[in-house]
């Protein structure tokens, strides 16, 4: 072990040595490579924050979301009389809890200010295993109505809207025009929901506890040590089935559906994203080895009479690879490290440049770092990137005939042509890469200009947009709501330069249309059965103003005995539409 350590070294110093004698190549070749693994790491590392591991969770495998579907149909959220059923009854879930998100009004604490709330259940937070890192979290006592005046601020909000006060746990907060007392601090890993800037208790009634047919909450779950989601899926179906039986009306043909919360979070396209970005810098990676590999094959023709010498004197092919090999891992070592401090200063420009309004909806997106398992991916494509740049080259450099290298004067080089073929091959190969590079990012530059350039015929430019969101407390009818409304167009109009000012509850190529159950006259649906639309409230004077492209014209059937229909079954429609299918 002794001898082998000592051999290790010697080829250590000896790899520095000539690496110092040839500054040219060294410094391009570290350059290079800091840049293929830099951009690898920087792409690593955001994946793994994004992705991977978003939610500092123990056990996140263990934690899922669950849904109910309508045979087999599109998942859909929970009614809170069949949770009430899986909580007694399943065998499968050390806690289950509900969350629903709330959007708020906060007052009194500088200036008004549209926010995110969670109302949840305390369980909420031992499902994700977490507690307050200053104050303390709400518990069952303050889950009942009267006495559910509590909040839990996010730490980003905390941080952001209450300059990080050490005294905020005691002070009081204007929630729609409702007070409550801040109980506590998340801490800063708690990033689920990644939106969320308060917690309040979920208080619900007894008609929503009993309600089978709303399906209304979100459910997340932590699994019983040994049971996967499919097995827990199976245990509340075989629920679904007997609650089908003993409530034909609301729940024929619902099941259940459960996913880790992972899976949830990412849905299907975010890793897909990640993957072809990862791929991309690994081709960037490859072409950079080419490069690297054609260079030394230029270097390993100068260095054959150093080699033939050292043949004469004894060293044998496998103690030359070996040296060669040491110099390329060593090469590959140096750039590693230049790759982290590119990488670093990627990831850096990375989040100063992310909006802020879409940083949010990233969980983990603060957390991107040079973590552990960064570094430890850095050192593997460095090392990786040694051999693979490094050992045909290598082998190369050994095909040498002894006595005429040695033949004083002789610039006979044995197996030239092999090493044209090699250094052909390496080149049409960095070029074919480079060409799938360039034509990959040529199409994904002209899909994200296609996606960007999407809503041009809406004139998005030239359209202001105001979120509101009117507290129940104050606008508790209706005819309160309208009449806030009709004020508010008619004052908007009455700007200069306003030549357009209307109501919509969902802008042009965005999701946030409401998915309500329909109801066709004269035909019925069979016992729990439903029919869901998508539903966007609108102004009378909205289609004018979004200028439809003619071949997309809705067919438009507008209440005219109110622009504001007072109330009423279907009434709280400003128009009702059917848009054709595209």
């Amino acid at each position: 072990m002794t001898a082998l350590l000592q051999n290790l070294l010697q080829d250590l110093q000896y790899a520095i040595r000539q690496l110092w004698k040839s500054p040219g190549f060294t410094i391009t070749a570290v350059l290079t490579l800091a840049i293929g693994i830099g951009v690898n790491t920087a792409s690593f590392s955001i994946m793994d924050a994004v992705v991977l591991r978003p939610l500092a969770v123990p056990d996140l495998d263990h934690v899922v979301v669950v849904y109910e579907q309508q045979n087999h149909g599109d998942a859909q959220k929970v009614a809170l009389g069949n949770l009430a059923d899986w909580q007694r009854q399943s065998r499968s879930f050390e806690e289950l809890a509900v969350r629903q998100p709330a959007d708020m009004s906060l007052t009194g604490a500088g200036d008004a200010a549209h926010v995110q709330a969670e109302y949840t259940t305390p369980s909420f937070f031992r499902v994700l295993r977490t507690n307050a890192f200053m104050g303390r979290v709400f518990d069952e006592s303050e889950t009942q109505p009267g006495r559910s005046d509590v909040t839990v601020l996010s730490y980003p909000f905390w941080k952001s809207h209450f300059a990080s006060d050490p005294a905020i746990v005691g002070h009081t907060v204007q929630l729609n025009q409702h007070t409550y007392t801040v109980l506590g601090v998340m801490p800063k890993s708690t990033q689920y929901p990644s939106v969320a800037d308060f917690f309040l208790p979920f208080a619900p009634t007894g008609a929503q506890l009993a309600n089978r047919s709303g399906h209304d909450f979100l459910v997340v779950g932590r699994l019983r040590k040994g049971v996967t989601p499919g097995q827990a899926e199976a245990d509340l179906n075989v629920i679904a089935g007997h609650l089908a039986q003993a409530y034909p009306g609301t729940n024929q043909g619902w099941q259940a559906k459960v996913e880790t919360l992972l899976a949830d979070m990412n849905g299907d396209l975010t890793p897909l994203y990640f993957d072809l970005v990862q791929g991309a810098t690994l081709f960037v990676l490859l072409v950079v080895c080419a490069n690297i590999a054609n260079l030394q094959f230029a270097r390993g023709i100068a260095r054959r009479p150093e080699i033939a010498m050292r043949t004469a004197l004894g060293a044998s092919r496998m103690r030359l690879m070996r040296q060669l090999l040491t110099e390329n891992i060593l090469l590959g070592l140096i750039g590693g490290a230049g790759g982290l401090l590119f990488a670093a200063g990627y990831m850096q420009i990375s989040k100063a440049t992310m909006p802020e309004h879409i940083a949010r909806y990233l969980a983990g997106w603060s957390n991107i770092s040079l973590n552990g398992r960064a570094l430890a991916f850095s050192l593997l494509l460095a090392v990786m990137a040694g051999i693979v740049s490094g050992f045909a080259p290598a082998l190369e450099a050994l095909r040498i005939n002894l006595v005429s290298q040695l033949k004083s004067g002789s610039r006979a080089v044995l197996g030239a042509g092999r090493s044209r073929k090699l250094r052909n091959v390496l080149a049409v190969s960095q070029i074919s890469l480079a060409m799938a590079l360039v034509i990959g990012a040529a199409l994904m530059c002209r899909g994200m200009f296609g996606m960007l350039h999407l809503a041009d015929k809406y004139q998005p430019a030239k359209t202001l947009k105001f979120d509101i969101h009117l507290p129940a407390s104050r606008y508790a009818t209706t005819q309160k709501k309208a009449a806030w409304y009709s004020q508010s167009l008619d004052r908007l109009r009455a700007i200069p330069g306003v030549q357009h000012a209307e109501v919509t509850s969902a802008l042009p190529y965005s999701d946030y249309a409401w998915l309500d159950n329909a109801f066709i006259e004269n035909r019925p649906v069979s016992p729990g059965q439903t029919q869901p639309a998508l539903r966007m409230t609108v102004s009378d004077g909205y289609f004018q103003r979004v200028q439809y492209p003619d071949d997309f014209r809705p067919f438009i059937r507008c209440r005219r005995r109110s622009a504001y229909p007072a109330g009423g079954r279907g009434e709280r429609h400003i128009c009702g539409t059917v848009l054709p299918w595209r």
